[in-house]
């Protein structure tokens, strides 16, 4: 629908990507009106997942169309789906959620987008690191009160392998459901890495979108994952989501139980490691308590030395089959009884005989 090109505004020294619209938009006095329109009512649409619209205006002498977008770096969702063949469902799912919160704040203010594909999501380089899906293109849309869904040359508007079947009919009454049937198709292309409908020509091509089934997902994407899709490609707009918000809650919820099967340990297993430590830390503490002793687990104090040798010198007694004489010289008197006092136990030993307490250093987790 355009060129694209990087400028550089040299009062505000900011880069901006410059587009050009071609025909057939800027081909005569109505689709000039109404590009000039939409980029009006787009320009106020400011939203993280949507391209920044900073101005709009005419190029003299031609009067070529343009538009001042946000400069982004990274690279469009149709070649990254190039490069890497299909992607994890947690990885399409939040992708495509992203999208969906773009849709909301479109929808909401009345503007259909009608050409949702890969090549106008734009995987944007945040200053921070990460990445952020942008809605590109709104060239093509319209708002939901505008009846016309054919362009200039009489034919559906979009991109025929992303068209719902009420665009390939050229139905009148298309609403902002038919972006939804888009965002199915997407889906479909990020889990597989190739369009549910395939036809030799534009005409079998459309006969297909309108009557025949999508190509089946393979059995290895998550069955809430294919739900999603499948709803998205409903026929009858009436069974799809009916709005971009109730997309994003299914979105949401799918993705939160993709997260929480792929952590390595879910709710069960969590109460179980905790368990298992706090048993392992309670058994760590009772082996570290303090030793206990009763007062005749104590051994004996050892003897001083003065009483040790007192104990080893034999005590004499007389013969008794010697009787005594008085010639004999008596006997001398027994030697005083010794009494042995043990000495107090040191108190600075209270443990036992280590003599050693329990440490409680920070070196030694757990005290």
């Amino acid at each position: 629908m355009g060129t694209v090109w990087a400028a550089r505004h040299e009062l505000l020294g900011r880069d901006f990507a410059l587009k050009f619209a071609v025909l057939p938009v800027n081909k005569g006095p109505e689709a000039r009106a109404r590009f000039l329109r939409e980029a009006q009512i787009i320009g106020k649409l400011r939203h993280p997942n949507i391209v920044d619209v900073a101005d709009f205006g005419e190029v003299s002498p031609d009067n070529t169309l343009y538009l001042a977008m946000e400069l982004l770096t990274g690279e469009s969702l149709a070649s990254y789906i190039d490069r890497l063949g299909k992607l994890e469902p947690a990885e399409a799912l939040a992708i495509a959620l992203d999208i969906a919160r773009g849709l909301t704040a479109a929808h909401a203010a009345g503007i259909v987008h009608h050409d949702i594909k890969p090549e106008n999501i734009f995987l944007s380089e945040s200053p921070t690191g990460g990445v952020v899906p942008k809605l590109l293109d709104f060239g093509i849309s319209k708002r939901q009160d505008d009846e016309t869904t054919r362009n200039v040359d009489g034919h559906p508007i979009g991109t025929p392998a992303y068209m719902s079947p009420e665009q390939a009919l050229g139905e009148l009454d298309v609403d902002h459901r038919t972006d939804l049937w888009s965002m199915g198709v997407v889906l479909h292309e990020m889990l597989s890495g190739k369009h549910p409908f395939v036809a030799q020509n534009y005409q079998a091509l459309m006969t297909r979108i309108a009557d025949d089934p999508s190509t089946p997902l393979d059995a290895s994407v998550p069955e809430v994952v294919r739900v999603i899709v499948d709803r998205c490609l409903e026929k009858n707009p009436a069974v799809r989501y009916q709005s971009a918000e109730e997309l994003v809650v299914a979105l949401e919820r799918t993705l939160a139980k993709l997260n929480k099967q792929a952590s390595p340990f879910g709710l069960r297993g969590a109460l179980a490691l905790l368990f298992v430590l706090l048993l392992g830390f309670g058994l760590f503490v009772w082996m570290r308590r303090p030793p206990s002793f009763s007062a005749s687990d104590a051994p004996p104090p050892p003897l001083s030395p003065t009483a040790a040798q007192a104990s080893a010198t034999p005590t004499p007694v007389p013969s008794s089959t010697t009787p005594p004489s008085a010639a004999s010289a008596p006997l001398p008197p027994p030697a005083p009884s010794t009494t042995h006092v043990l000495p107090a136990a040191s108190a600075s030993k209270p443990f036992g005989s280590t003599g050693r307490r329990p440490t409680t250093s920070v070196n030694h987790p757990g005290f």
